[in-house]
């Protein structure tokens, strides 16, 4: 029996969601491997691989509220899952299918490398941006599939404004 195209839509569209957290954590175990000991793999100037541990947020502040970013990202981790499930359109769902394998692929460390409790673990950062950021793959792709996101609302939101004649 043949596949509907909306059954190989979904199909595609959640292989994304689990594309992205494989390749994060492929790529986590690899630095996890590779860099301990304090290794430091320098690619290009300012730019290397250099394995560190984040238990808050974007550039390590709020380490502190670990936890709670943790029940703070599943939350939206489902609210995404939601909106894919609803979307109307299908560049619009596949965009948050990356952005939710990237928000998982960080709540799997926060879940699995917890040493004090529930939500407790520190997220594997690696790619080091020298004179900006330490973050990861997954980081990547909440930020890219984020940017991806707001490029392909605006240009929906276009197509559907009326042109204002002068």
């Amino acid at each position: 029996m043949a596949l509907t195209t909306t059954a190989r839509n979904a199909i595609l569209t959640w292989s994304l969601v689990v594309a992205a957290i494989v390749a994060d954590q492929v790529t986590k175990w690899w630095a996890l491997r590779e860099l301990k000991g304090g290794k430091v793999i320098e690619l290009v100037p300012s730019l290397e691989f250099d394995l560190t541990y984040n238990s808050g947020f974007s550039f390590g502040t709020g380490g502190q509220f670990g936890r709670w970013i943790g029940a703070f990202v599943t939350m939206i981790a489902v609210i995404v899952a939601i909106a894919i499930v609803r979307s109307p359109r299908l560049s619009r769902a596949r965009v948050l299918a990356v952005i939710l394998g990237g928000a998982l692929g960080n709540l799997l460390d926060r879940l699995f490398r917890a040493d004090d409790g529930f939500l407790s673990g520190k997220v594997v950062d690696f790619i080091d941006v020298t004179w900006y950021a330490v973050f990861n793959v997954a980081d990547m792709f909440v930020v890219c599939g984020s940017i991806l996101l707001v490029y392909i609302e605006w240009r929906a939101a276009e197509r559907l404004t009326p042109e204002v004649l002068d």
